[in-house]
């Protein structure tokens, strides 16, 4: 795949997804970047990390990138892990010991956060399922899932706004517990457990102080058989350097065994959290 192709791949999902015009333009200047450095190709990728991609950017431009350059470069990342083979099977199954003849077994990447400018709130889930994987964007399968549904009654909808535009001006981030790793499926019985690299969340707090409060998106006990988010964050983060409050909620999944109602009185209480921090 050339850099045009992978540019216009990217546009298209950004058209999709109805992306404001700023993350575009970071994309376009992203890829002026890879061309003037004479990256003919994808493979750059290959060779180096999210991060050295990011600070040789900064260096190019001679400035810190602002929040529309990091996630544009993030999207690049993510596009390519979810629809190339650059993580091969040989890789998984030296780190995971996975039989490579498993059709079942696919060793996934998530999502980069959403969190616009100042969030005040994060909700973190255990890791997007393949729909919202396929789509980019957080929790895109709304038969299996009522997130939007819930956020949509609880904040007054605007005409025209994108799930993330909407998200992020309510001060609201999303993210998950889990960076990558093999999953069966979208169900948190599919995980191996043993496979999963969490997401560095103590650097996104350092990042965006503005945050005081976690909300976890499902708080069932879970196990290493059928984690839940909560289950998830205390094996990762039970040591995080965070002094604001993390509230675990009933999982807006349609799993869950509330009724829609009874969901959207408990997750109520996120409007009050953000009413008080502005």
């Amino acid at each position: 795949m050339t850099m045009e192709e992978l540019q216009k791949a990217i546009e298209l999902q950004y058209q999709s997804k109805g992306i404001a015009r700023c993350r575009y333009n970071a994309l376009n200047k992203v890829f002026t970047f890879l061309k003037d450095c004479n990256f003919k190709d994808n493979t750059v990728f290959q060779d180096k990390s999210k991060e050295e991609l990011k600070a040789d950017y900064a260096q190019y431009w001679n400035k810190r990138l602002n929040d529309a350059e990091n996630q544009a470069i993030n999207d690049i990342y993510n596009y390519i892990n979810v629809n190339s083979h650059f993580i091969t099977i040989e890789k998984v199954k030296k780190k995971n010991d996975t039989p490579e003849n498993n059709p079942q077994v696919k060793y996934k990447t998530g999502l980069s956060a959403w969190a616009g400018n100042s969030p005040k709130v994060l909700v973190l889930g255990t890791m997007p399922g393949d729909r919202s994987l396929q789509e980019q964007a957080y929790y895109c399968d709304t038969a299996h899932n009522s997130f939007w549904k819930i956020m949509y009654s609880i904040f007054r909808e605007e005409n025209g706004m994108s799930n993330y535009d909407f998200i992020t001006s309510q001060n609201i981030a999303l993210w998950d517990c889990v960076q990558s790793g093999i999953r069966k499926g979208s169900t948190d019985d599919g995980y191996d457990i043993n496979s999963l690299t969490p997401n560095d969340i103590q650097s996104f707090l350092k990042e965006y102080p503005s945050i005081k409060t976690i909300i976890l998106n499902g708080k069932g006990r879970g196990s290493k058989k059928h984690p839940s988010t909560a289950f998830l964050f205390n094996l990762f983060f039970s040591t995080i350097d965070f002094d604001g409050e993390i509230i675990s909620l009933s999982s807006t999944s349609n799993t869950c065994s509330l009724t829609f109602e009874e969901k959207l009185e408990e997750w109520s209480i996120i409007s009050e959290l953000v009413k008080l921090m502005k």
